[in-house]
């Protein structure tokens, strides 16, 4: 999934390639009718084909992901710079380092919490692709930024986005916790030279600034390590969807039996043809 760069005042919403742009009328008529008690409206609200919503599991975690943080006054989400102050820093150093950092957003709840730029949006992934659940590496994760730079931590508790490739300051290792709310989630990593496990952590909270830093040096959970995650409803119903059957049906027994029973007698057929040297071009 690529992402889309477009011009957006505080209102407008983030867009992607392949998402639906559905019409104003037809968009209107299919909203859900709010509940005033709001039992029904929420459980509406969390099936939404529209907008983004907590992730509920790990699955959820590949596709663009957004990471948010809410102290007492104000929302935040984990970001890069915007690019114009990337450019003015490449000018300024050689460096293609990009300091990560926690950015103040407008927005009363984090429910009503989405991204505006892209570069408040990462692309979610399986580092490894291991097929066994008992794998270390089976629930590690990698988040890739607009830039094509990965979410990094070194053994100093230094958080940016430098590498373009995935390797072991890469590897992230997600830790839902449903108890602290919908969408909570601590991110995890071991460096090498770290002794210890390690989790994205954000450094003076209830400071009130625009900008806070992130690092990853805490070795526990507590109120600074907990972010809350948001996905794209849209691709979340996607990937609940049921795979289609296969023509034919998949345990169509008697078919396969009859392509199996085909392929042999070709084989058989062509090694005869081969010992006999009856056709020159079967060598």
């Amino acid at each position: 999934m690529e992402y889309q760069s477009v011009k957006i005042n505080k209102v407008k919403k983030l867009s992607f390639k392949g998402e639906k742009k559905g019409s104003s009328k037809h968009s209107k008529k299919s909203k859900p009718k709010k509940h005033k008690h709001g039992k029904k409206g929420d459980k509406q609200n969390d099936d939404s084909q529209d907008g983004w919503v907590p992730v509920t599991s790990l699955d959820d975690l590949e596709g663009p992901i957004a990471f948010y943080f809410r102290d007492d006054e104000l929302v935040y989400t984990l970001s890069l710079p915007s690019r114009e102050a990337t450019q003015v820093q490449v000018l300024d150093s050689k460096s293609n380092e990009q300091p990560v950092h926690m950015a103040a957003i407008d927005s009363v709840s984090l429910l009503e919490a989405e991204p505006a730029t892209v570069e408040q949006v990462f692309l979610g992934r399986k580092s490894v692709p291991a097929t066994e659940s008992t794998d270390p590496e089976y629930k590690m994760y990698s988040f890739k930024s607009y830039d094509g730079s990965y979410l990094s931590a070194d053994r100093s508790g230094h958080v940016e986005c430098g590498a373009v490739a995935i390797g072991p300051l890469q590897k992230w290792t997600p830790v839902l916790l449903p108890e602290r709310g919908k969408g909570a989630i601590a991110l995890m990593i071991q460096p090498p030279g770290v002794s210890g496990d390690c989790f994205l952590t954000i450094e003076n909270p209830s400071s009130g600034d625009q900008k806070l830093k992130v690092v990853s040096k805490s070795t526990s959970i507590g109120f600074c390590q907990v972010f809350v995650a948001k996905c794209q409803a849209a691709l979340r119903k996607q990937r609940c969807l049921p795979e289609p059957a296969l023509e034919g049906g998949a345990g169509s027994g008697s078919q396969q039996d009859s392509h199996t029973g085909a392929g042999r007698r070709a084989e058989s057929l062509l090694d005869t043809r081969q010992k006999s040297k009856s056709d020159r071009y079967c060598k």
